[in-house]
Formats: structure tokens, C-alpha cells, sequence
């Protein structure tokens, strides 16, 4: 006798966020990532350029541990303060790249070299540029 197939609901992932949310989110990924000395740490708001995400969040790590502890950090703050895991880190710091995905944001880790050979900022280009102490003075001010 076959056994039955069993139908399971599908994995739940992430909850789709609002665009205060999102904001919060990028905030938190751009002042860790201010915080763990990145450099040329800049937000991109991509939500009417993008169905990808909301914001993307850029910065360049000076080194393969640099890399890593920027990452590991950005993922550890945004567990802690909004409940909320990536729903994938792809690269590995050795490839001088590293994207962590939170759904509504995406935030890029990259090597200088790896930073000015894709220009991600030029690539985006239409996409507002919301400057981080811009954003991390608005949010202590909150």
C-alpha cells in the first residue's frame, strides 16, 4: 500500500514590511555598518525604481575580515532590534562581496576594488541618494 502524500504549508520566509519598517531596517544596517568603520556608507531608495526591495544600503570593507565582521554585525543588529532574519546572505567575504537580504532591503558589502568595478551607485543612478548621517540624525532626533 502507497502511503499518502502529506501537503505541507509552504515555509514562511519574511512578512512583507511597511516603508516605515523598511526604513527603520536600513537605518539600523547603515549605522551598524557606520559603527564597524565601513567606508562610503550610502542608502539608495529603490522603491519605485525596483519590485526587488525598498532601500539599498552600500558599503565598502577594507578587508576580508572587515568584510565579514560588517556582515556578521549587520545580521546580529537586525535580529536584535526588529525580530528579523535575512532571508539569505549570498558571497562569502572572501569573494570581496557579500549582499545580505532582508526582503525590503538589501544591503551590500564590498571591497574597494569590488566597489568601484560594479559602481552600483552609478548603476542605480535614478534612485534617491539618502546620505547616512542625514538618516542617523533623523533617527536619533525620533
Amino acid at each position: 500500500m502507497a502511503k499518502k502524500a502529506v501537503k505541507r504549508p509552504a515555509k514562511k520566509t519574511q512578512k512583507t514590511v511597511s516603508s516605515g519598517k523598511a526604513e527603520k531596517i536600513a537605518y539600523i544596517c547603515a549605522k551598524t555598518a557606520d559603527d564597524h568603520m565601513a567606508e562610503n556608507v550610502m542608502t539608495l531608495k529603490v522603491s519605485g525604481l525596483s519590485v526587488i526591495a525598498d532601500y539599498f544600503v552600500l558599503c565598502t570593507g577594507n578587508s576580508i575580515p572587515h568584510i565579514s565582521a560588517i556582515t556578521d554585525s549587520i545580521v546580529k543588529e537586525v535580529r536584535e532590534k526588529m525580530d528579523l532574519r535575512p532571508r539569505t546572505i549570498d558571497g562569502v567575504p572572501a569573494s570581496l562581496w557579500t549582499v545580505i537580504d532582508f526582503g525590503s532591503v538589501i544591503v551590500h558589502v564590498l571591497s574597494p576594488k569590488m566597489r568601484e568595478q560594479y559602481n552600483l551607485e552609478s548603476l542605480w543612478g535614478d534612485a534617491p541618494k539618502i546620505e547616512t548621517l542625514k538618516l542617523l540624525a533623523k533617527k536619533s532626533l525620533a
